[in-house]
């Protein structure tokens, strides 16, 4: 049984590469959106683009790292749209990916790693998925239906050399879809994952070393693109059985 498409997505970390793609893919489906991104002036741009051109559109600045701040951002966003039918984890990455072109930089042994930097890379790629659906499980409960994807890694089902930490906390990520699948299916909430490697995004850019060195495990030969995760997350969120929970499901071009 296949349950109606959902009226109202959240997507967090909706301004930038894949997130950026999802929204695209959402708002021409005529869904109502809710959402939120670190950067203010990108969601803000974002967020006029989409109006518009006749989107509905609830937008706010939220670090999903704070959860008081992601509890006040979806109360907000339930009451200008009227509730939430599905969310889209999406907001993580690598301390320095979003600092300007400083991938490499980021990219190092965990021996030779900053303490300093782990509990942000944790709190940002697994602790605001938490956040984000401990907000959203409510209104969704109390509901009897709900959609949850959360925004993996290839590096969360395989670890990847260089990035420990963010690949632990990915898995993380994809230990808690399948838990939380556990908990809420018979509430009729399913909970899935995606799990993308290899895309052309900020965290593999043109001509630098990280994405040579991926492009050459790939099995597919390419990159992959933003819309092409986009259209996983979608079917996830809008399209997929409701029988479909606590899977994870990679878009990375075949396995490492």
């Amino acid at each position: 049984m296949t349950q109606a498409p959902p009226r109202t997505l959240l997507i967090a970390g909706s301004v930038h590469g894949i997130g950026r793609a999802i929204v695209a893919q959402a708002a021409a489906r005529g869904c109502a959106l809710a959402l939120a991104d670190i950067d203010a002036d990108g969601l803000a741009a974002q967020a006029r683009s989409l109006a518009d051109a006749g989107a509905t559109v609830f937008a706010r600045p939220v670090d999903v790292t704070a959860a008081a701040g992601v509890r006040e951002f979806v109360g907000a966003a339930q009451a200008a749209l009227g509730g939430i039918d599905a969310l889209v984890a999406n907001a993580g990455g690598v301390v320095s990916l979003v600092a300007g072109g400083q991938v490499d930089a980021s990219v190092k042994p965990f021996a030779a790693s900053d303490p300093a930097d782990w509990r942000h890379i944790v709190d940002l790629n697994l602790f605001g998925a938490l956040n984000l659906c401990h907000a959203v499980l409510p209104g969704m409960l109390e509901r009897g239906a709900g959609r949850l994807v959360l925004v993996s890694s290839a590096a969360g089902r395989n670890g990847a050399a260089g990035m420990a930490v963010y690949s632990a906390a990915k898995a993380g990520v994809i230990a808690f879809t399948e838990a939380l699948s556990r908990e809420v299916g018979r509430a009729g909430i399913a909970v899935n994952a995606v799990a993308p490697g290899g895309i052309l995004t900020r965290a593999f850019p043109p001509g630098v070393a990280i994405s040579a060195d991926r492009l050459a495990r790939i099995p597919a030969g390419r990159m992959g693109t933003p819309e092409e995760v986009a259209n996983v997350a979608l079917y996830l969120a809008c399209d997929a059985p409701s029988y479909l929970s606590g899977e994870v499901i990679g878009v990375a071009g075949g396995p490492p």
